[in-house]
């Protein structure tokens, strides 16, 4: 992208003509890098601003310096990377500080202008289901920047949209800022309401919530306490890094000591409501599609959880479409032979690409890779 150099020398007036430009080309992140000229995210794509000038330390620096507080300096400092929320041009982003090389790097994500429905991200009915469960552990899974904020946010707003319920919100930093409706919710962030995720869910009973949302299970604190609330009546919804169904009860049961793992097997296979994997794929004609595998707790995935046989979720899940299961795999196939997604988009993002290609070519979408 070529732009002409508006020669901006104060760090805050040059922070917020680069946050325009985000928001005037739709981009979904930017990065402020040593020695690189800023850079957007369009569809998936990173493209230079080429002509303006290449960030220097000393600019990164004063960027840096005016988006961090003391308590966000401190965090810095100790960690070298921080997460931080913040608002121009009326809208929110989500930041990330970090060193590379010995050098600040700055990543904006920017969040929808309001909180999004179920509806309009146009997701699965199975959402509005599970949306009426009083108790149980919802995960969102997927990789960094598959939009996983934003469907936890639809979720909220489904249940704030039609019950009156009390929801509190543990996140790190606030991403969707949500208006009661039906429902009463409380957002605390992390290092400024709430001192851990774990220490704040601990006492959520005492705040008598019905759902609970907290950032990311990361750590065995945070399942136990998750387990904890799902088992006193209470939703909890969560977001996890995994790349399947599969994947993601496995890495839960992984973050335990080998002593703990048959009991918090059994507990997972209890509680657990649903696991939602989600990616996001390139839609045909611009924009972003979300891609979803969907696995819902039924007495054959407990009895698989519990006796540690992962390998047969997949057919389960494939067993179990009426009720609204569903591979990633055939969400794929359904939005490449709808013409929603290319073909080749569709097989890299799959996690079993051979299954993938073996459906298409029966379907007449490509060549029979047998012959």
């Amino acid at each position: 992208m070529a732009i002409e150099n508006p020669h901006i020398t104060d760090p805050g007036e040059y922070l917020l003509y680069l946050l325009k430009l985000h928001i005037d080309y739709a981009a979904s992140d930017s990065y402020f890098t040593f020695n690189e000229e800023p850079s957007l995210r369009v569809n998936d794509e990173v493209y230079r601003l080429v002509g303006l000038d290449k960030f220097s330390d000393e600019m990164l620096d004063a960027i840096a310096q005016q988006l961090m507080d003391e308590r966000d300096k401190e965090l810095f400092e100790k960690n070298m990377s921080v997460d931080i929320g913040y608002v121009a041009h009326n809208r929110r982003f989500r930041i990330n500080i970090s060193q590379q090389s010995g050098h600040r790097m700055i990543v904006f994500r920017l969040f929808a202008e309001k909180v999004p429905t179920l509806d309009d991200l146009k997701l699965s009915p199975v959402f509005k289901q599970l949306m009426q469960k009083t108790s149980g552990i919802i995960f969102i899974a997927g990789p960094t920047g598959s939009g996983k904020s934003t469907t936890l946010a639809a979720m909220i707003e489904e249940i704030n949209m039609n019950k009156q319920k009390h929801i509190i919100t543990l996140e790190d930093p606030i991403e969707y800022i949500f208006t009661p409706k039906k429902a009463l919710i409380e957002q605390k962030q992390l290092g400024k309401d709430i001192a851990s995720f774990s220490s704040a869910m601990k006492y959520a009973l005492r705040q008598r919530p019905d759902v609970i949302l907290f950032g990311e299970a990361r750590d065995p604190d945070g399942i136990r306490n998750a387990i904890a609330l799902a088992e006193t009546g209470h939703l909890v919804l969560t977001t996890i890094h995994s790349r399947s169904a599969a994947q993601t009860v496995n890495k839960i049961i992984s973050m335990f000591p080998a002593d703990e793992q048959s009991q918090i097997r059994n507990q997972i296979s209890d509680t657990m409501a649903a696991i939602i994997v989600q990616k996001l794929a390139k839609r045909v004609g611009g924009g972003m599609v979300p891609v979803q595998e969907i696995l819902l707790n039924n007495t054959a995935v407990e009895n698989i959880i519990r006796e540690n046989k992962l390998n047969q979720l997949n057919n389960t899940i494939y067993t179990n479409r009426a009720m609204g299961m569903q591979l990633l795999e055939d969400h794929l196939l359904f939005l490449a032979s709808k013409g929603f997604i290319d073909l080749n988009n569709a097989v890299n993002i799959a996690n079993d690409s051979d299954y993938l290609i073996k459906e298409l070519a029966a379907k007449g979408l490509i060549q029979n890779p047998q012959g």
